[in-house]
């Protein structure tokens, strides 16, 4: 499993208004795609919100980025005492249909528990690369992964680098939390 680092904020504004900022301080869209994602875990775990933590630390995805791959994404985290995510490791296999990749985790004994579906913008100033997400029913939210898709240098060595390397653009975002869970958010809104 590869590590990894990544932090993520809840937007204070919309996903067009964060965007234009961004452009204007000199980002510029390098993709734009739509992301959509079922979380499995095994049937016999319990889904409520007393153990969101534990089953958001190990979970596979069915991950579909629209147009152009589908793929299983097996995801394990460490999530510390104050809720932090401070390591993460993905192991990600291609498939060819999102379909057969779903029914093949329901025949391995898992259960969906959760869908996201989200509009990605990834922005670039050629220093870092940052993605906003606008999570259908949800949210806008601006993530930054330690290894950026396109340059060749990191967005920051720890997570304190990178939550620096963040807040030195000013943006409009809950600087409170710089690990939003996405999917606890979702999932506090379903049960």
């Amino acid at each position: 499993m590869k590590k990894e680092l990544e932090i993520c904020v809840r937007s204070l504004v919309g996903f067009e208004e964060l965007k234009a900022k961004m452009m204007d301080m000199g980002f510029k869209v390098q993709e734009d795609f739509q992301l959509n994602d079922i979380y499995m875990i095994e049937n016999d775990r319990e889904i409520s919100m007393d153990v969101a933590d534990d089953i958001l630390s190990n979970y596979v995805l069915v991950r579909e980025t629209v147009g152009k791959r589908i793929m299983l994404v097996l995801k394990n985290k460490k999530i510390n005492e104050n809720g932090e995510i401070v390591s993460q490791r993905s192991v990600k296999c291609q498939i060819s249909n999102k379909d057969e990749g779903y029914n093949f985790m329901l025949n391995l004994g898992y259960k969906k528990f959760l869908e996201l579906n989200d509009h990605n913008v990834l922005l670039t100033n050629g220093k870092n690369e940052i993605y906003i997400q606008d999570v259908s029913d949800l949210g806008v939210y601006l993530e930054m992964e330690q290894k950026n898709l396109l340059l060749d240098n990191n967005n920051g060595d720890t997570l304190e680098e990178m939550i620096d390397n963040l807040k030195q653009y000013n943006l409009p975002i809950d600087d409170g939390d710089f690990f939003a869970k996405k999917a606890y958010d979702m999932l506090l809104k379903n049960i």
